[in-house]
This record gives C-alpha cells, sequence and structure tokens, in this order.
C-alpha cells in the first residue's frame, strides 16, 4: 500500500482527488501548493519516499516506507503551520474524522435541524475547514459543493443546487463573510444556508455587529486542525442578544485549563498525533489561552506563543522580523497581529529605522508567502517598552491602529 501526497493548486481539482484517495483506502498527505519554497521543501523532507505526488510539488524524501500497514488504511495527514520550518502534519484516521462530523451533527440536530448535513467548500481544501464539509456530507448522507470562496464582486455568486431535505451548511473565514457582505446581493445569497460556521481566526467587532443587526444564521466556531475542525459553537442567539462570545462544546468535547491559563481539549475527534510519531496528548494542549466556566463553554483570549492568524493563515513573526532585519535598513523590528474589520488579524510591522525605507522592505518581504507579508508598517525613533523592559505590544498597537 502506498500513500499519496496531493498538492493539486485548483480547489476542485485537489479535493476531488484527496477524496479518492481516502475512498481507496491509501494514506493521503494534503499538501498546499502555496507554501513558500522554504516550506515545500521542508514538506518534502518530511513525506516518505516512495509517495505519489499529484500536483506540483518536489519529490518526496522523508524516512520511512511506502509498503504501509493495514492500520493505515483511509488516515489523513493535514497540514498545520507552514511559516518558518513549522510545516507539520496532523495524523487523523476515519474514526476521528466521523467523530468530529457527527459530533456536529448531533448539535445541530439538538436545535431541530435535519441530521443530513449539505457542505459547502469554500477555503482552501488543504485546510481542515475545507477537506471536513465534505466529510460531514458523506457521513451523513448529504450533498458536497466545492466553489470558489473568493467571491469576486465582478463575478455572479455561485448557486446552490442542494436537495429541499437537509441542513444547509457552509464553513467560512471572516474575510470572506465582510466580502460578502459587502455585496448588494451578499446577505441574500448566504440566507439560503441554515448554518453559517464562521471562524479561522478573530472576528472583528465591526463584523460582529453586522451579524448581530443582520441576524444572521453565524455559529461563531472555535477548534483547530488537531479536532478535525470545530469542537465549540457560539449559537446566533448568543450573538444578536450581544452576549460574550462563549464556544458551547460540541457532544463529547471537554474543555479545561491547565496551570499555565491554557485551554486543553478532550475529544474522540482528536488526530492520533503529529507526523510521524509524536502523539497527541489527551487532554490536548490548545496553545490558545482562555477560560472554561462550570457550564463547560469556552471564551477564547489569544494564543499563548506569537503566532499570528490572519484570513485563517497562521504567520510566524519571527520569520518576517528576520526577512526585514536581514535587509539591514532597521536596527529593530517587531511584528504583531493587529486586529482587523476583514482578516481578523493584520500583519503590522513597528521598526527603528527611517520611513524612506518602507519600498524596499516590501520587496523584501515578496520572498516570504503573500500572508506573511506585512500591510502596516511604522516607523519608530526608539521601540516602546514597558516596565519590564520587554516592547511593549500595547503602545505599539496604539502607534499602529
Amino acid at each position: 500500500m502506498s500513500a499519496v501526497a496531493v498538492f493539486h493548486a485548483e480547489h476542485t481539482a485537489h479535493l476531488q482527488e484527496a477524496l479518492q484517495v481516502h475512498d481507496a483506502g491509501l494514506p493521503v498527505f494534503l499538501g498546499n501548493p502555496r507554501w513558500s519554497t522554504h516550506d515545500l521543501a521542508e514538506a518534502a523532507r518530511q513525506i516518505p519516499r516512495g509517495t505519489i505526488v499529484k500536483g506540483n510539488a518536489p519529490e518526496p524524501r522523508g524516512l520511512g516506507t511506502c509498503d504501509w500497514p493495514k492500520n493505515w488504511q483511509g488516515r489523513v495527514m493535514i497540514p498545520t503551520g507552514g511559516t518558518g520550518g513549522k510545516v507539520k502534519f496532523v495524523i487523523h484516521s476515519r474514526e476521528n474524522l466521523r467523530a468530529a462530523a457527527l459530533g456536529l451533527r448531533d448539535a445541530l440536530v439538538t436545535r431541530g435541524l435535519s441530521p443530513i448535513l449539505h457542505g459547502v467548500t469554500c477555503t482552501p481544501p488543504w485546510h481542515v475547514s475545507g477537506f471536513m464539509p465534505a466529510i460531514r456530507a458523506r457521513i451523513t448522507g448529504g450533498r458536497h459543493l466545492s466553489i470558489d470562496g473568493r467571491f469576486d464582486e465582478n463575478s455572479a455568486l455561485p448557486s446552490m443546487p442542494f436537495p429541499t431535505l437537509g441542513t444547509k451548511v457552509i464553513s467560512m473565514v471572516p474575510a470572506q463573510l465582510s466580502r460578502l457582505l459587502a455585496r448588494a446581493d451578499g446577505e441574500a445569497w448566504l440566507r439560503q444556508f441554515d448554518v453559517v460556521l464562521l471562524g479561522g481566526s478573530s472576528i472583528p467587532p465591526p463584523l460582529l455587529s453586522e451579524i448581530r443587526s443582520r441576524r444572521l444564521p453565524v455559529f461563531l466556531t472555535y477548534g483547530s486542525t488537531e479536532t478535525a475542525a470545530a469542537c465549540a459553537l457560539c449559537p446566533p442567539e448568543k450573538i444578536w442578544s450581544g452576549e460574550t462570545v462563549r464556544g458551547i462544546p460540541l457532544p463529547g468535547v471537554t474543555f479545561a485549563t491547565n496551570a499555565d491559563g491554557v485551554v486543553t481539549i478532550a475529544t474522540s475527534a482528536l488526530g492520533i498525533g503529529l507526523w510521524p510519531d509524536a502523539p497527541l496528548d489527551i487532554p490536548w494542549a490548545s496553545g490558545d489561552r482562555g477560560d472554561v466556566s462550570a457550564d463547560g463553554s469556552v471564551k477564547i483570549s489569544g494564543r499563548a506563543d506569537r503566532v499570528i492568524i490572519t484570513g485563517g493563515e497562521k504567520v510566524d513573526p519571527a520569520r518576517v522580523e528576520q526577512a526585514l532585519l536581514c535587509t539591514g535598513l532597521v536596527k529593530e523590528a517587531l511584528v504583531l497581529g493587529m486586529v482587523d474589520a476583514r482578516w481578523g488579524e493584520v500583519v503590522t510591522a513597528c521598526v527603528i529605522g527611517p520611513a524612506s525605507a518602507e519600498g524596499a522592505l516590501r520587496q523584501a518581504c515578496e520572498a516570504l508567502e503573500p500572508a506573511a507579508r506585512p500591510r502596516r508598517y511604522v516607523f519608530v525613533p526608539s521601540m516602546p517598552m514597558n516596565a519590564s523592559g520587554k516592547p511593549d505590544r500595547e503602545a505599539i498597537a496604539r502607534l499602529t491602529a
């Protein structure tokens, strides 16, 4: 039994190929064709030699055998990370994916919705948010469609030929919802769905206000690649009433916090481990800070690390800072994720150097993948510091506002 790595750039082709391999019972790696040259090389270093590559990617050269044992049938390696050499693949089994799909189904059924979930992929299918709609539809007997999620204002919105019976679900990130709501026909198109799952990054307050004022059927989600997408939902009525956004765990999910205030998650949807052989602890420490109430709901306050999540993509700020410093044009650089109405967070560079260097800095950052390139720059004579002698993030945030 051989494995297959799918790297098609076209979304529908990528998803179809991955599902065909999954149906055939072969292990499949979902590859991101938009990774930088550095990250593609790192993926090739990890994926075992002998793996069949579909699409444009370097030849796999990882250790291991292409004669996979039978218990690896149908396993899916879903990427997470992808900046600064931190490409990782989370290993999911058929059982993990099924548990995730049924957890969402059961949560929606308790609200009186149909157990048949029709799904739409409008985010990249190499992301867990783009892959899982197809898995949910297959497991619950629904129909699945793949569409262009750019929602270009010069193009007509796609038709959604779903059956009358069943729950119509679409998953998207805040930037996509904002783009849709800016269109004259966007809200009407969106209302054909019973459930809009919104996640992937923090939700800007202006977008929350729009969801509230328009009373859109938006469920804010919390989840990760490790949990096979959503593991908690904040339902629409909570948003409409202006209540604090808290995630209600899906059936079978338990949240807690450890001594460091990091949210831990126990769920049967949790992946087996990180490729090739690093198991995920149960409960799993998510890397997100938050609090868990007595009713089991969770409120996320931010990352315990410095990862920036912009438009659903993870960015390692240290790698961006290195790119800026290597130009020799700035003395210091600090890269932050600032709240943004469209992207959730926007990559922002605070640097000690002349404003005249901005053009050269932007050109240097062209070597980075698009999500990692700073969209905003602020030039300062000295880096604002707090009483502890560390960069004062709040002061920098005010400068970049």
